[in-house]
This record gives C-alpha cells, sequence and structure tokens, in this order.
C-alpha cells in the first residue's frame, strides 16, 4: 500500500506506516494533523472506473469546533488502483480549497 497526501510527495509505504500517519503519529510533510471528532463531514463518489484505476470526487467540510459553522470547504479528487483482491494498493489526493 502506498499513500501520497499530494501527488508530487514521496508515498508513505505499508498499511502500518500509513495508519501511523492518519493518527499523527508519524510527521509526513505536508500531511494533516488528525482532526477533532465532530469538526468535519465528507462525500465521495467514484466518477470512472477503469479495470483496477478508481477516480472519485467530492468534498471535504471543516468547523474549527464540533458542531461549529463550516469554516473550510475542499474539492477532491482520488486517484486509486487496487489489487485482485479489491484492496486499496495506491492511493494519491488531489485537493484544492474552495473560496
Amino acid at each position: 500500500m502506498t499513500y501520497r497526501y499530494h501527488p508530487y510527495d514521496d508515498p508513505v509505504v505499508g498499511r502500518d506506516a500509513l495508519v501511523a500517519s492518519w493518527l499523527g503519529e508519524r510527521s509526513q510533510d505536508g500531511a494533516s494533523t488528525r482532526d477533532q471528532p465532530g469538526t468535519y463531514d465528507a462525500a465521495y463518489a467514484p466518477v470512472a472506473v477503469d479495470g483496477d484505476v478508481v477516480v472519485a470526487i467530492g468534498t471535504s467540510s471543516y468547523r474549527d469546533a464540533p458542531d461549529g459553522p463550516v469554516t473550510q470547504v475542499f474539492s477532491n479528487c482520488f486517484v486509486m488502483r487496487f489489487d485482485d483482491e479489491g484492496r486499496c494498493r495506491e492511493f494519491t489526493e488531489y485537493y484544492a480549497k474552495q473560496p
């Protein structure tokens, strides 16, 4: 499994390293810190599937405090590649902050 927070990043490699990165236990340049529960919401859907490659788009919304007003919204595009077992083996994030 490889994961890129940005398309130009060196990937985080391996499940254990990825879980540690997501939980904020491992720093990755440009990676987000762990979000506080109740401060984010997201919705994504696939828009293209070609063999083992899937592209999904959606939005991520963030609040400064749980149940507070939305302060940031990002448009997201994710490019994923799956193995023969249906597990994601490559994941790359592309996103832009909405004005």
